[in-house]
This record gives structure tokens, C-alpha cells and sequence, in this order.
């Protein structure tokens, strides 16, 4: 695996503490602020476009394909770093609704350039992934395929470097027991954590609060984490039961915010002045508060790694705007 990387990411990113939203529910919080990493509008997803971009470059691609939702955070950030390195970027979105106004991530990858192919489902990704490739092959282009999140062993290549990162942040800490707490969905991410984790030696609890209903996503964080594990020179044998993931505050599915993750939004934002989206930070930080009540981290403390997605909120509809911003106490 070639693990060079593009410099992208303003590094280190911040930890600090949340000190009013920790007295309201009576732990411990802190806040790694991967939303802070200073390209495309940031979030996780800036850390593996540095190792899947020098990839791409390594293997003299000149026109990227990757895939996703419309408003995936994933397809924003590598549309921008596409554009940077000048490389063609094509993105399969399903659903994507390219004759209507384009709002929330949607509307970077356009003002990146990116060209923007719909799907109806996701069913059909792989064929049109591969009919884009022949297409681009057939035209001189040289095509590098990033699979949906970036999740890939080169991608969880940026988070076993956050994990070291980290590691320098806390031990400058007092000691006290800690877990690290992220919403995930591909897990690339935890996979990069795990496997970081393992290859520092850190001694922290890891917790992936789930924001869809993918009952095979520990089998496939676990074969993520043991080959970015692998690529550091280390063995690890990461078992699905392994990887400790909460499926309990998904809701309805994917990119449908709960009545809960509506108000941490509303609750972080008053309280410490800090944007969460309804996609994934919302909802894992309905699961953080939801935990923290329930005295889950008593002794504790948690590290919310803040993933970013800002843009989404954004593009929200109006029930959940409406929801956000109606005053205290209304139903």
C-alpha cells in the first residue's frame, strides 16, 4: 500500500472541554474538533482525502470517481481536493436532484466542478461505477475509484494518525479512564481509530454510535482495521466483536434526524456554540447525552470526536428547521 499523503488538514485539530454541556448532563465531555480541519468545510473525511488524493497521484490518475448521497460529506471533500490537485471528478449520487436548487454539500460539489451523476437507488452504484470507468477509459482518462466514505484501508490511513494525535493531547491531561465516542456509518473512521488505538498502544475505550441500520458494518470495520493496521507494520486481530458499536439511536434510518438528535443540535449550539448536523453528529451526540444521563461514563471522560458536517444542516427540510429554531417548550 503506497502511504504517502497530500497535505490537506490544518493539524492538529483542537481538544478541548465542554464545560456547560458537561454540568447539564453530568459528565465529563470533551471535543475533538475534526469539524476544524480547514479544507472543503472540513470534518473527518479531510484526513483520508490526504492518503486516498496521494494514492490517486501515485497511480497517475487524472480523473477521480467516488459515490454517495447527496449530501455526503465524503463526495464534498474529495470534490474540493480533486479540483485542487486538477483531477477530473465524477461523483454517483443517488438521489441527487440536479435540476432542482443545490443546497448544503451538494452545492460545493458543484462549485468545485464536479460533474454529478444521478442514481435512483443504491443498487445501482456498482454498475454505474463500472460503466463510468469504461466510459472514462474509452475517452484517455485514467480513472481512480474511492469507495463510498472513503472507508479503505488507505483512507483509515488519515485516523490512525488522528489517534496519535490525540494520544499527545491526553497525555498532556490529568490521567482519568477515557472513551472516545464518534458517529460512524462506513466506518472508515473507527476503523482508522481502532487500528491507530492498536498501533499506539492508547489505552481508551472506543465507542461508534451507528446513524443507520447496517447489521454487517463490524465485520467490515474489522477487516478495514486490521489491514490499516497492517499497512503500520503491525498485526491485529480485530474480530467483529471487536468493534463496539450502539445501534440504539439510528430511529427511523440514514439521514433521518430523531426528535432526540434535533435537540442536541439545539442543546450544543446554546450551550456551547458548536454546530452539529442531523446525518451523524446530531445523532451521535443524542446517544453521547442519551448515555451520559443514564450514568454510563460516571468516572469518566468522553472525548466526542466531532466529524463535521455542517454543510448538511443546510439542506435540512422544513420540518427539521422548523423543529430547530421553534422557541423552548413548544411541542
Amino acid at each position: 500500500m503506497h502511504r504517502d499523503r497530500t497535505p490537506l488538514a490544518q493539524l492538529p485539530t483542537p481538544l478541548h472541554r465542554l464545560d456547560v454541556l458537561s454540568r447539564a448532563v453530568g459528565a465529563d465531555i470533551w471535543v475533538k474538533r475534526d469539524d476544524l480541519t480547514g479544507f472543503g468545510m472540513g470534518g473527518n473525511k479531510v484526513r483520508k482525502a490526504e492518503y486516498l488524493i496521494a494514492d490517486a497521484l501515485h497511480s497517475c490518475a487524472d480523473a477521480i470517481i467516488t459515490l454517495g448521497s447527496e449530501q455526503s460529506n465524503h463526495v464534498r471533500v474529495i470534490a474540493a481536493a480533486a479540483c485542487r490537485h486538477n483531477l477530473a471528478c465524477h461523483l454517483i449520487l443517488n438521489s441527487a436532484d440536479g435540476d432542482g436548487p443545490a443546497r448544503g454539500n451538494l452545492l460545493l460539489d458543484k462549485l468545485a466542478g464536479a460533474r454529478v451523476h444521478k442514481i435512483s437507488s443504491v443498487s445501482e452504484r456498482r454498475g454505474a461505477i463500472t460503466a463510468l470507468v469504461s466510459r472514462l477509459r474509452e475517452s484517455g482518462r485514467t480513472a481512480y475509484v474511492i469507495p463510498i466514505g472513503g472507508s479503505n484501508a488507505i483512507g483509515a490511513q488519515g485516523y490512525v494518525d488522528a489517534t496519535a494525535e490525540l494520544a499527545a493531547q491526553l497525555a498532556a491531561l490529568p490521567p482519568r479512564p477515557t472513551t472516545l465516542l464518534f458517529a460512524t456509518s462506513s466506518g472508515g473512521t473507527m476503523a482508522g481509530l481502532l487500528a491507530g488505538r492498536h498501533v499506539a498502544g492508547l489505552d481508551v475505550g472506543v465507542m461508534g454510535i451507528r446513524v443507520d441500520a447496517d447489521e454487517g458494518a463490524a465485520e467490515g470495520i474489522s477487516f478495514v482495521a486490521r489491514d490499516a493496521a497492517q499497512a503500520r507494520g503491525f498485526s491485529y486481530g480485530c474480530a467483529p466483536e471487536d468493534v463496539p458499536l450502539v445501534a440504539d439511536y439510528v430511529g427511523e434510518g440514514y439521514g433521518i434526524a430523531t426528535p432526540e438528535c434535533i435537540q442536541a443540535i439545539r442543546q450544543v449550539y446554546r450551550q456551547e456554540g458548536i454546530v452539529l448536523d442531523p446525518v451523524y453528529t446530531g445523532k451521535a451526540m443524542a446517544g453521547l447525552i442519551d448515555l451520559a444521563h443514564k450514568g454510563a461514563f460516571d468516572g469518566r471522560r468522553v472525548v466526542f470526536i466531532h466529524t463535521g458536517g455542517e454543510p448538511s444542516l443546510f439542506a435540512a427540510d422544513a420540518i427539521i428547521i422548523d423543529a430547530l429554531v421553534r422557541p423552548a417548550g413548544q411541542a
